[in-house]
């Protein structure tokens, strides 16, 4: 048990930086074009590159399978979270859209104890408050003025909680791939639409649209890997770790587009990381009591024998 929850967190990690490497290459991208179009081309890229990995699969077998109502509840809350999260960023500051959106993870553990009878300690509870705290701190909301628009982040927030809870109610025999490109072809009818209704489309220059094929695969990866981390982790062990994503952020906009953090965002993130490390560390210890005795070299013989044996 203790084997799939940290390899949960290990994905969870992963998956927060997918979802931040997919929202800078669309941020960049939406220099060029506006922000619904680049909803459409991202769902497009996914919906592609999904059709090319899943052929082995059944192309019509994986049609079906995101038609059934529990993915296509899924996917539908997937699509008022990005529609939402865009809207609002067109409109209010990111720092208070980001600051409401990280409630998200408070959200979905309050549903997993409500819903799937899960079980989370105090000590948890604490950690967890203490690492939306120090998101606060990285969002820093507030300082430029509050706008109504800004509670489209909390919007998101629910929309996220609810598909991931109704993720984990997905008959384990879809495929996560096809879970994530049933979500990809939701994009592109939602933000078709409210494109169409909203927005002056524009023709993408070869590196708008290569931006836009890296913010799919990104996408696509991050879906894959958040379908199956609820599938084999409990909703409180990884749930807090959605906090990581405030981290590749703040090194996103420092790296990529220049933004220096304050020191201020930079005690947040140490709050984030310490109080991460902190949620894991019963877990790895709890592994490691459970480990097979002996060090490096007999734990190393020990694989080699596996290896030869199987």
């Amino acid at each position: 048990m203790q084997r799939m929850q940290l390899s949960g967190i290990h994905m969870m990690v992963i998956a927060t930086a997918c979802f931040t490497l997919n929202d800078t290459a669309l941020k960049l991208a939406m220099a060029e074009i506006p922000p619904f179009q680049a909803l459409f081309m991202r769902g497009i890229g996914v919906v592609v590159l999904g059709m090319v990995l899943l052929r082995p699969f059944g192309l019509r077998r994986a049609a079906r399978m995101m038609l059934e109502p529990q993915v296509q509840a899924r996917n539908f809350f997937e699509l008022l979270a990005a529609l939402g999260f865009v809207f609002g960023l067109a409109h209010a500051p990111i720092a208070d859209l980001t600051a409401l959106g990280q409630t998200s993870p408070l959200i979905l553990l309050l549903g997993a104890v409500a819903f799937f009878d899960e079980k989370l300690r105090p000590a948890q509870m604490g950690l967890i408050v203490a690492a939306f705290m120090g998101a606060l701190l990285v969002a820093q909301p507030g300082l430029s003025g509050f706008s109504p628009y800004s509670l489209l982040g909390l919007w998101a927030a629910v929309a996220v909680a609810a598909r991931d809870l109704l993720g984990r109610r997905i008959r384990p025999e879809v495929p996560g791939l096809v879970i994530a490109v049933g979500a990809g072809a939701m994009e592109v009818m939602g933000a078709g639409i409210a494109g169409a209704l909203t927005e002056s489309w524009v023709v993408p220059s070869a590196g708008t649209l290569l931006l836009t094929l890296i913010s799919s695969a990104f996408l696509m990866t991050a879906h894959w890997l958040i379908v199956r981390i609820y599938r084999v982790s409990h909703v409180t062990a990884v749930a807090p770790f959605l906090y990581a994503a405030t981290v590749w952020a703040l090194l996103s906009g420092w790296l990529v587009f220049g933004s220096v953090p304050n020191e201020l965002a930079l005690v947040g993130m140490l709050v984030i990381v310490t109080t991460g490390g902190a949620l894991v560390a019963p877990e790895f210890w709890a592994r490691r009591r459970s480990a097979p005795k002996g060090g490096l070299a007999t734990r190393a013989i020990r694989l080699m024998s596996r290896g030869l044996r199987a």
